[in-house]
């Protein structure tokens, strides 16, 4: 388990070695207003104001609120992120984070994975 290790209500949030952010959403969850602005506090204090390379594993059945997702688009932010890597399960899903990126217009890279490795090593190579 990595050193900078938190757990919210809805997800698992570390820094790990390589120096990327993890964000793992439990499955089950129902990410509510306070727990997506938990969650960004998480995420916040483990980049200590840095921009970031985040990997979002997403898969499992949980859903969001439409205030959670409002605020869960601050983490969407280009002025925090250096790319972003989502580890998905189903196509809906991949719909759904479709949706926030045409809402988000990213001007960073992001891209949809199946397989955890396959994510970090693309992840990691936007390492700057």
């Amino acid at each position: 388990m990595p050193e900078n290790y938190f757990t919210t209500r809805t997800a698992n949030i570390s820094l790990e070695k390589e120096g990327y952010i993890k964000v793992s959403i439990l499955s089950g969850s129902v990410i509510d207003v306070e727990d997506a602005l938990d969650n960004l506090l998480v995420i916040k204090n483990l980049s200590a104001g840095k921009k970031m390379l985040k990997l979002v594993d997403a898969r499992g059945k949980w859903s969001m609120t439409g205030a959670a997702k409002k605020i869960s688009e601050k983490n969407f932010s280009p002025e925090n992120t250096l790319a972003r890597a989502y580890i998905i399960d189903s196509f809906l899903t991949k719909l759904l984070f479709n949706f926030f990126r045409t809402l988000s217009r990213p001007s960073i890279a992001e891209d949809f994975f199946n397989d955890e490795a396959e994510a970090i090593e693309w992840l990691l190579s936007h390492k700057k």
